[in-house]
């Protein structure tokens, strides 16, 4: 294979990055290329990791479309190792990809990076959001303590020295235990959420999942409920999908389930909540919201969810931040050599599992 200048100073330069171990054409092992950001990748992969992977594989990249000599460089990838900033694989990317067989995506949703066009030509995707899920879970289990403990408005009350407002909040201070506790959504973060609450005491978890059947939910340890079963709970988190069976499922109706001094925590999508029925509902009575993700998303700066007192927002940083990332990284990675080695994939998405995942 004859390469140009071009293509030279693009491996040059992600060489001097730390990834880059050879040109394509090079060496009878497969090619695996980085197509994401340089800044993603060194936060996703270690050098240990990279190492491993090399035994197996050239490694090219990081090195995104824009970057001189794109086209040379991946043509020879059967691997894709993706993430955060990796480009859609329509046609036009896929014409550039003719050996192209697996995508290994360090991070969650794939929705947004696969196509039809995707799938037809039979390639395989697979996805790190179990990896993420230990993160969103842990978060939500903490805002849960959180919220339930009056933190957000016990701390600043009690740096300002307002006695009465402490007291006020100090009666309504409760604790994760003797509760009923509602979730939404049997995702991989709701498996994470039920696991993790089985360490408290005296907690009893209803879960409201359509494609949950009974016997799953008794392996969970969870009642399979109904949505306004689960919204009449004093604790509620959201964990499901972003499609349009979901949209707005929070609305007026379901928000006016819960109960007072009730706790509603979404870390999922902010779609799934209709966000002016849920500014009308916490200014008629008091809820305790914590959304760590909007519809838009960060709200709009006249948005009320940035004015009321009850409702907190986080900046979505309940998944994968930091060390979490490098987990997602090492799936991925790890997914890649099983293809490789020719083993069974373990978190394949399949073109019929994107109708119901995030």
């Amino acid at each position: 294979m004859v390469v140009d200048e071009k293509t030279t100073k693009a491996h040059k330069a992600c060489h001097e990055h730390g990834y880059i171990i050879g040109l394509p054409g090079m060496s009878i092992k497969p090619t695996v290329a980085l197509v994401l950001p340089i800044k993603i990748a060194q936060q996703m992969f270690t050098e240990g990791e990279m190492t491993l992977l090399k035994v197996h594989a050239e490694v090219v990249g990081p090195i995104m479309p824009e970057d001189p000599g794109f086209g040379a460089a991946v043509r020879e990838a059967q691997v894709v190792l993706g993430g955060w900033g990796t480009p859609k694989f329509d046609d036009a990317l896929l014409k550039q990809f003719p050996e192209l067989r697996l995508l290994a995506y360090s991070a969650g949703s794939v929705k947004t990076t696969v196509t039809d066009s995707f799938y037809e030509r039979g390639l395989k995707v697979t996805t790190s959001a179990s990896a993420n899920a230990v993160p969103v879970a842990e978060f939500t289990v903490a805002m849960m303590q959180a919220l339930l403990k009056q933190v957000f408005w016990l701390a600043p009350a009690f740096s300002r020295g307002g006695r009465g407002a402490i007291m006020d909040r100090m009666s309504h201070v409760r604790e994760l235990s003797n509760l009923e506790v509602g979730l939404v959504g049997a995702s991989r973060i709701g498996h994470e959420v039920v696991r993790l609450l089985k360490s408290y005491a005296s907690l009893h978890v209803k879960m409201y999942d359509p494609y949950l059947s009974d016997e799953q939910a008794k392996e969970m340890g969870v009642s399979l409920s109904t949505l306004e079963e689960v919204c009449a709970c004093e604790v509620v988190s959201i964990h499901a999908p972003n499609i349009p069976e979901t949209r707005h499922m929070f609305n007026a109706r379901t928000l006016a389930l819960l109960p007072d001094h009730g706790i509603l925590i979404n870390t999922s999508r902010g779609a799934l909540i209709d966000e002016q029925a849920l500014v009308d509902e916490v200014m008629r009575r008091p809820l305790y919201v914590l959304l760590d993700v909007t519809d838009p998303e960060p709200p709009a700066s006249d948005s009320k969810l940035r004015t009321l007192e009850n409702v907190i927002l986080t900046p979505h940083i309940a998944g994968a931040m930091n060390q979490a990332r490098l987990e997602m990284g090492k799936l991925a990675i790890e997914e890649a050599i099983r293809f490789l080695v020719g083993q069974p994939l373990r978190y394949e998405v399949t073109k019929d599992m994107l109708v119901t995942q995030a």
